[in-house]
Protein backbone atom coordinates (compact mmCIF):
# COMPACT_ATOMS: atom_id res chain seq x y z
CA UNK A 1 0.00 0.00 0.00
CA UNK A 2 1.34 3.48 -0.94
CA UNK A 3 1.33 6.33 -3.00
CA UNK A 4 5.18 7.94 -2.76
CA UNK A 5 7.46 7.90 -5.29
CA UNK A 6 9.53 5.43 -3.56
CA UNK A 7 6.43 3.11 -3.34
CA UNK A 8 5.71 3.93 -6.92
CA UNK A 9 8.80 2.96 -7.84
CA UNK A 10 8.70 -0.53 -6.31
CA UNK A 11 5.58 -1.30 -7.56
CA UNK A 12 6.70 -0.80 -11.49
CA UNK A 13 9.83 -2.92 -10.96
CA UNK A 14 7.18 -5.74 -9.45
CA UNK A 15 4.62 -5.79 -12.45
CA UNK A 16 8.03 -6.29 -14.40
CA UNK A 17 9.46 -9.10 -11.90
CA UNK A 18 5.63 -10.55 -12.24
CA UNK A 19 5.87 -10.85 -16.24
CA UNK A 20 9.17 -12.53 -16.01
CA UNK A 21 10.11 -15.96 -14.56
CA UNK A 22 13.34 -14.07 -13.09
CA UNK A 23 14.91 -14.45 -9.55
CA UNK A 24 14.22 -11.55 -7.42
CA UNK A 25 16.13 -10.82 -4.42
CA UNK A 26 13.90 -8.67 -1.97
CA UNK A 27 15.93 -5.93 0.31
CA UNK A 28 14.99 -4.03 3.35
CA UNK A 29 14.95 -3.56 6.94
CA UNK A 30 12.71 -5.59 9.00
CA UNK A 31 9.12 -5.04 8.99
CA UNK A 32 9.19 -3.07 5.58
CA UNK A 33 7.00 -5.92 3.41
CA UNK A 34 8.98 -8.19 1.90
CA UNK A 35 7.12 -11.32 2.40
CA UNK A 36 3.63 -9.39 0.90
CA UNK A 37 6.05 -8.67 -2.03
CA UNK A 38 6.50 -11.74 -2.82
CA UNK A 39 3.33 -13.18 -2.40
CA UNK A 40 2.03 -10.18 -4.34
CA UNK A 41 4.70 -11.38 -7.53
CA UNK A 42 3.57 -14.98 -7.40
CA UNK A 43 -0.02 -13.63 -7.28
CA UNK A 44 0.23 -11.30 -10.27
CA UNK A 45 2.48 -14.15 -12.29
CA UNK A 46 1.74 -16.64 -14.46
CA UNK A 47 2.54 -19.09 -11.55
CA UNK A 48 -0.46 -17.87 -9.53
CA UNK A 49 -2.50 -20.74 -9.45
CA UNK A 50 0.89 -23.00 -8.17
CA UNK A 51 2.06 -23.41 -4.77
CA UNK A 52 3.50 -20.63 -2.95
CA UNK A 53 5.76 -21.87 -0.42
CA UNK A 54 7.51 -19.89 2.61
CA UNK A 55 10.91 -21.12 3.98
CA UNK A 56 12.74 -19.22 6.87
CA UNK A 57 15.89 -20.14 6.63
CA UNK A 58 16.70 -18.19 10.13
CA UNK A 59 14.48 -19.99 11.70
CA UNK A 60 15.38 -23.92 11.17
CA UNK A 61 18.38 -25.31 12.60
CA UNK A 62 21.10 -25.94 9.76
CA UNK A 63 21.20 -29.84 10.27
CA UNK A 64 17.32 -29.43 9.39
CA UNK A 65 17.48 -27.20 6.74
CA UNK A 66 18.98 -29.10 3.69
CA UNK A 67 15.99 -31.77 4.60
CA UNK A 68 13.48 -29.20 4.51
CA UNK A 69 14.90 -27.60 0.62
CA UNK A 70 15.78 -30.49 -0.56
CA UNK A 71 14.00 -33.93 0.99
CA UNK A 72 15.60 -37.17 1.93
CA UNK A 73 15.45 -40.88 1.54
CA UNK A 74 14.48 -43.23 3.80
CA UNK A 75 17.27 -43.97 5.94
CA UNK A 76 19.14 -41.08 4.91
CA UNK A 77 19.83 -40.29 8.63
CA UNK A 78 18.49 -41.12 12.06
CA UNK A 79 14.98 -40.50 12.15
CA UNK A 80 14.23 -40.55 8.51
CA UNK A 81 11.95 -43.58 8.72
CA UNK A 82 10.48 -42.48 4.93
CA UNK A 83 10.92 -40.91 1.98
CA UNK A 84 10.28 -36.95 2.29
CA UNK A 85 10.00 -34.24 -0.94
CA UNK A 86 11.32 -31.08 0.22
CA UNK A 87 9.81 -27.69 -0.62
CA UNK A 88 11.20 -27.61 -4.21
CA UNK A 89 9.35 -30.49 -5.47
CA UNK A 90 6.26 -29.69 -3.27
CA UNK A 91 5.94 -26.16 -5.06
CA UNK A 92 6.50 -27.94 -8.85
CA UNK A 93 4.98 -25.47 -11.05
CA UNK A 94 5.06 -22.64 -8.15
CA UNK A 95 7.06 -20.01 -6.47
CA UNK A 96 9.60 -21.13 -3.46
CA UNK A 97 10.25 -17.76 -1.16
CA UNK A 98 13.54 -18.01 0.56
CA UNK A 99 12.94 -15.45 3.51
CA UNK A 100 16.10 -14.14 5.37
CA UNK A 101 18.28 -15.94 2.77
CA UNK A 102 21.33 -14.32 4.69
CA UNK A 103 21.27 -16.64 7.81
CA UNK A 104 21.82 -20.10 4.68
CA UNK A 105 24.47 -21.68 6.43
CA UNK A 106 27.61 -21.48 4.29
CA UNK A 107 27.93 -25.60 3.66
CA UNK A 108 23.57 -25.50 1.71
CA UNK A 109 24.87 -22.52 -0.24
CA UNK A 110 26.61 -24.70 -2.92
CA UNK A 111 23.38 -26.81 -3.29
CA UNK A 112 21.21 -23.60 -4.03
CA UNK A 113 23.52 -22.42 -6.37
CA UNK A 114 23.21 -25.75 -8.12
CA UNK A 115 18.93 -25.41 -8.12
CA UNK A 116 19.39 -21.62 -9.38
CA UNK A 117 21.79 -22.95 -12.23
CA UNK A 118 20.73 -26.37 -13.19
CA UNK A 119 17.31 -26.77 -11.69
CA UNK A 120 17.50 -29.90 -10.15
CA UNK A 121 18.07 -31.23 -6.52
CA UNK A 122 19.44 -34.25 -5.10
CA UNK A 123 17.27 -36.07 -2.05
CA UNK A 124 19.37 -36.03 1.14
CA UNK A 125 20.76 -39.90 0.80
CA UNK A 126 20.53 -39.72 -2.60
CA UNK A 127 23.09 -40.37 -5.69
CA UNK A 128 20.55 -38.80 -8.34
CA UNK A 129 19.76 -35.46 -9.30
CA UNK A 130 16.17 -34.24 -10.49
CA UNK A 131 14.85 -32.09 -12.28
CA UNK A 132 12.63 -29.21 -10.68
CA UNK A 133 10.24 -26.83 -11.87
CA UNK A 134 9.89 -23.85 -9.66
CA UNK A 135 10.38 -20.16 -9.57
CA UNK A 136 13.16 -18.51 -6.66
CA UNK A 137 12.25 -15.62 -4.67
CA UNK A 138 14.42 -14.78 -1.69
CA UNK A 139 14.63 -11.65 0.91
CA UNK A 140 17.11 -10.27 3.73
CA UNK A 141 17.35 -7.92 6.13
CA UNK A 142 21.90 -7.94 5.57
CA UNK A 143 23.60 -6.28 2.90
CA UNK A 144 24.21 -9.17 0.90
CA UNK A 145 27.23 -7.43 -1.33
CA UNK A 146 29.13 -6.57 2.24
CA UNK A 147 28.24 -10.27 3.88
CA UNK A 148 30.21 -11.33 0.34
CA UNK A 149 33.17 -9.18 0.66
CA UNK A 150 33.13 -10.62 4.14
CA UNK A 151 33.90 -13.94 2.69
CA UNK A 152 30.09 -15.30 4.85
CA UNK A 153 28.55 -15.45 1.58
CA UNK A 154 29.34 -16.79 -1.86
CA UNK A 155 29.55 -14.44 -4.14
CA UNK A 156 28.35 -16.90 -7.38
CA UNK A 157 25.29 -17.17 -4.95
CA UNK A 158 24.55 -13.28 -4.38
CA UNK A 159 24.72 -12.97 -8.62
CA UNK A 160 22.40 -15.28 -9.20
CA UNK A 161 20.01 -14.43 -6.51
CA UNK A 162 20.14 -10.55 -7.56
CA UNK A 163 19.42 -10.86 -11.24
CA UNK A 164 16.47 -8.26 -10.64
CA UNK A 165 16.89 -6.61 -7.02
CA UNK A 166 13.90 -5.29 -5.27
CA UNK A 167 14.78 -2.46 -1.92
CA UNK A 168 11.97 -2.04 -0.08
CA UNK A 169 12.08 1.52 1.28
CA UNK A 170 11.31 2.22 5.42
CA UNK A 171 8.44 3.76 6.38
CA UNK A 172 10.43 6.74 7.67
CA UNK A 173 11.25 7.13 4.19
CA UNK A 174 7.59 7.54 3.09
CA UNK A 175 5.56 9.08 5.78
CA UNK A 176 2.80 10.24 3.29
CA UNK A 177 1.66 6.75 3.01
CA UNK A 178 1.16 6.29 6.27
CA UNK A 179 -3.00 7.83 5.95
CA UNK A 180 -3.31 4.42 3.26
CA UNK A 181 -1.52 2.46 5.74
CA UNK A 182 -3.79 3.18 8.36
CA UNK A 183 -6.51 2.64 6.49
CA UNK A 184 -5.61 -0.25 5.29
CA UNK A 185 -4.49 -2.12 8.37
CA UNK A 186 -7.71 -0.94 10.43
CA UNK A 187 -9.89 -2.48 7.50
CA UNK A 188 -7.50 -5.51 7.61
CA UNK A 189 -8.24 -5.75 11.14
CA UNK A 190 -11.98 -5.62 10.89
CA UNK A 191 -12.06 -1.96 12.95
CA UNK A 192 -15.50 -0.38 13.27
CA UNK A 193 -14.99 2.73 11.60
CA UNK A 194 -17.72 4.82 13.69
CA UNK A 195 -15.87 3.12 17.11
CA UNK A 196 -12.24 4.35 15.65
CA UNK A 197 -12.57 7.96 14.65
CA UNK A 198 -9.73 9.21 16.66
CA UNK A 199 -7.48 6.92 15.00
CA UNK A 200 -8.04 8.49 11.36
CA UNK A 201 -8.15 12.43 12.58
CA UNK A 202 -5.25 14.83 11.20
CA UNK A 203 -3.63 14.89 14.66
CA UNK A 204 -3.50 11.71 15.21
CA UNK A 205 -1.48 11.01 11.86
CA UNK A 206 0.61 14.13 12.57
CA UNK A 207 1.88 12.43 15.59
CA UNK A 208 2.36 9.01 13.52
CA UNK A 209 4.63 11.18 11.11
CA UNK A 210 7.11 12.09 13.72
CA UNK A 211 7.58 8.76 14.96
CA UNK A 212 10.72 6.38 13.94
CA UNK A 213 8.92 3.37 13.28
CA UNK A 214 12.22 1.56 13.53
CA UNK A 215 10.20 -1.76 12.89
CA UNK A 216 8.39 -0.51 10.07
CA UNK A 217 4.88 -1.42 8.76
CA UNK A 218 4.84 -4.23 10.87
CA UNK A 219 5.41 -1.91 14.06
CA UNK A 220 2.98 0.48 12.70
CA UNK A 221 0.34 -2.29 12.60
CA UNK A 222 1.28 -3.86 16.44
CA UNK A 223 0.93 -0.25 17.70
CA UNK A 224 -2.93 0.08 15.79
CA UNK A 225 -4.13 -3.26 17.61
CA UNK A 226 -2.78 -1.72 20.68
CA UNK A 227 -5.23 1.07 19.87
CA UNK A 228 -8.01 -1.35 18.60
CA UNK A 229 -7.44 -2.82 22.23
CA UNK A 230 -8.39 0.54 24.05
CA UNK A 231 -10.37 1.73 21.60
CA UNK A 232 -8.61 4.85 21.25
CA UNK A 233 -5.23 6.60 20.61
CA UNK A 234 -2.73 5.44 23.13
CA UNK A 235 0.66 6.95 23.68
CA UNK A 236 3.37 5.49 21.50
CA UNK A 237 6.12 3.53 23.32
CA UNK A 238 9.48 5.30 24.08
CA UNK A 239 11.48 2.51 20.86
CA UNK A 240 7.82 4.60 18.73
CA UNK A 241 8.30 7.71 19.36
CA UNK A 242 12.07 8.02 19.77
CA UNK A 243 13.01 10.32 16.56
CA UNK A 244 16.87 9.86 15.05
CA UNK A 245 16.71 13.10 12.87
CA UNK A 246 14.76 16.51 12.76
CA UNK A 247 11.15 16.57 12.19
CA UNK A 248 9.49 15.67 9.49
CA UNK A 249 7.49 18.80 8.07
CA UNK A 250 4.51 18.76 6.27
CA UNK A 251 3.66 22.22 4.35
CA UNK A 252 0.29 21.22 3.54
CA UNK A 253 -0.30 21.73 6.75
CA UNK A 254 -0.77 25.23 8.75
CA UNK A 255 2.11 26.77 9.98
CA UNK A 256 0.86 26.83 13.68
CA UNK A 257 -0.59 22.95 13.63
CA UNK A 258 2.99 22.21 12.71
CA UNK A 259 5.06 24.15 15.20
CA UNK A 260 2.93 22.95 17.69
CA UNK A 261 3.25 19.56 17.39
CA UNK A 262 6.98 19.70 17.48
CA UNK A 263 7.14 21.54 20.52
CA UNK A 264 4.05 18.86 22.08
CA UNK A 265 6.71 16.61 21.23
CA UNK A 266 9.12 17.99 22.80
CA UNK A 267 7.88 19.28 25.54
CA UNK A 268 6.85 15.14 25.95
CA UNK A 269 9.93 13.97 25.81
CA UNK A 270 11.68 16.88 27.95
CA UNK A 271 9.26 15.73 31.05
CA UNK A 272 10.10 12.15 30.84
CA UNK A 273 13.57 12.27 30.70
CA UNK A 274 13.57 15.12 33.33
CA UNK A 275 11.28 13.17 35.82
CA UNK A 276 13.68 9.97 34.85
CA UNK A 277 16.56 11.68 35.86
CA UNK A 278 14.65 13.04 39.07
CA UNK A 279 13.45 9.18 40.17
CA UNK A 280 9.57 11.29 39.50
CA UNK A 281 10.50 14.40 42.23
CA UNK A 282 8.54 17.47 41.27
CA UNK A 283 10.09 19.43 43.49
CA UNK A 284 13.89 19.00 42.47
CA UNK A 285 12.61 18.55 38.63
CA UNK A 286 11.11 21.76 38.49
CA UNK A 287 14.88 23.32 39.97
CA UNK A 288 16.42 21.71 37.07
CA UNK A 289 14.40 22.84 34.60
CA UNK A 290 14.00 26.36 36.32
CA UNK A 291 10.65 26.86 36.36
CA UNK A 292 7.99 27.07 39.21
CA UNK A 293 6.51 23.79 40.42
CA UNK A 294 2.90 24.45 39.36
CA UNK A 295 3.64 25.26 35.97
CA UNK A 296 5.72 21.79 35.95
CA UNK A 297 2.73 20.31 37.13
CA UNK A 298 0.58 22.26 34.58
CA UNK A 299 2.27 21.16 31.93
CA UNK A 300 2.43 16.91 33.24
CA UNK A 301 -1.21 17.12 33.55
CA UNK A 302 -1.10 18.33 30.06
CA UNK A 303 0.77 15.91 28.28
CA UNK A 304 -1.22 12.82 30.55
CA UNK A 305 2.45 12.34 32.32
CA UNK A 306 1.88 11.00 35.78
CA UNK A 307 5.27 12.07 38.29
Amino acid sequence: VGASVAMRGCFAMMERAAGRDVTVLLEGETGTGKSQAALAIHQASPRRDAPFLIVDCGAIPAHLLESELFGHEKGAFTGAVQRRAGVFEEADGGTVFLDEIGELPAELQPKLLRVLENREIRRVGSNTYQPVNVRLLAATHRDLRAEVNAGRFRSDLFFRLAVLRLLLPPLRQRPEDLPMLVEGILDLLGADRERTGALRTQDFLARLRHAAWPGNVRELRNYLERCLVFEEAVELSEEEAHRSGPPEVDPSQPYADQRRHVVDDFERRYLRALLEKHQGKVAQAAVTAGMDRVHLYRLLRRHGIKP
